[in-house]
């Protein structure tokens, strides 16, 4: 039987066989890098709190038509990752199970809030639609954007450590959705609770980079930060088969260009696009608090560092 080179493709990027977690996986940018992860024949729990939604991902996406004879598995699990029950459920589901897991894509997230003014409007109506947001909406987006990571990683962080035991080898890897959005100087349409919770996402992927560094953990912890993917955040819903469709390539253009960003492709993100840079941080040992900008450009056209 002849064995592949260590340097192909195929042997540089396999998950074969590993057990991976990703929350919010029902759709958009979740279920994008679930199908991704299926076709190179991992078993993947999508998690999410909608069970219908997970159920016909499951079902449509993990089908072999769609992942291939050699494909994994794409199985539903029900996690709410605002509620430390739920989330010690679904480990310990898993953990009987499979009793590890290879992956943890913390990819959950959720928009929820911006002022109705702008600063165009001058500083009374800005300043008075600014102080009538949702309190409760704000805290919202930092619960899921991002102390949610906090939370869901230290549950799954014994089921991570035993990875290196498993028939792959190779330590546990946290991959975290964070998004351009939380390093942009502008925002976006005053969109700030969105995008200063996914700043926050981007410090917490490194912090808990460093501290599972300790040589008692070796856990990876890696970011991935989007940008315009078609999703039910970005495009406002999605069909029967959970997918949602991407902006027309003229108006999405227009929309950059107002933004002052360019956006060489030309388009909003595709699941290929994700999904090459997803496989990297999972299966390359010697990234270690990287947060991968996969947006087409936008954030080297408008970014935040100064």
């Amino acid at each position: 039987m002849s064995t592949a080179n260590p340097l192909s493709a195929v042997s540089l990027f396999t998950v074969e066989k590993w057990v991976v977690v990703v929350t919010g996986g029902g759709t958009g940018i979740g279920l994008m890098y679930a199908q991704a992860l299926a076709a190179n024949g991992a078993k993947v729990y999508i998690t999410g709190r909608r069970q219908d939604v997970l159920e016909t991902s499951a079902s449509i996406h993990g089908a072999v038509d769609k992942i291939g004879s050699s494909g994994g598995k794409i199985v539903p699990l029900v996690l709410d990752v605002t509620d430390k029950d739920s989330i010690k459920s679904a480990v310990n589901y898993i953990t009987n199970t499979d009793g590890y897991i290879n992956v943890l894509v913390n990819n959950a997230g959720v928009w929820t809030t911006k002022p109705e003014a702008g600063p165009e409007d001058g500083p009374e109506k800005f300043g008075s639609s600014m102080f009538d947001q949702s309190i409760d909406l704000w805290q919202q987006a930092f619960l899921v954007n991002a102390t949610s990571i906090y939370f869901v990683t230290a549950a799954f962080l014994p089921l991570l450590a035993k990875s290196v035991s498993s028939h792959t080898g190779k330590i546990g890897s946290v991959i975290n959705t964070t998004s351009n959005s939380g390093q942009l100087r502008m925002s976006e349409g005053s969109q700030l609770a969105y995008n200063v919770s996914k700043a926050a996402s981007v410090q917490m992927t490194r912090q808990l980079a460093f501290d599972f560094s300790h040589q008692n953990i070796k856990i990876r912890v890696n970011g991935i930060a989007p940008g315009w993917y078609p999703s039910e955040m970005t495009t406002g819903g999605s069909n029967a088969m959970n997918e949602s469709t991407a902006q027309e390539e003229a108006a999405f253009q227009q929309e950059m260009l107002s933004m002052g960003a360019r956006v060489p492709p030309g388009r909003m993100g595709r699941t290929e696009d994700l999904a090459s840079g997803l496989l990297t941080l999972a299966t390359n040992d010697y990234i270690w608090g990287m947060n991968l900008v996969i947006d087409g450009g936008i954030l080297q056209s408008v970014a935040g560092n100064i």
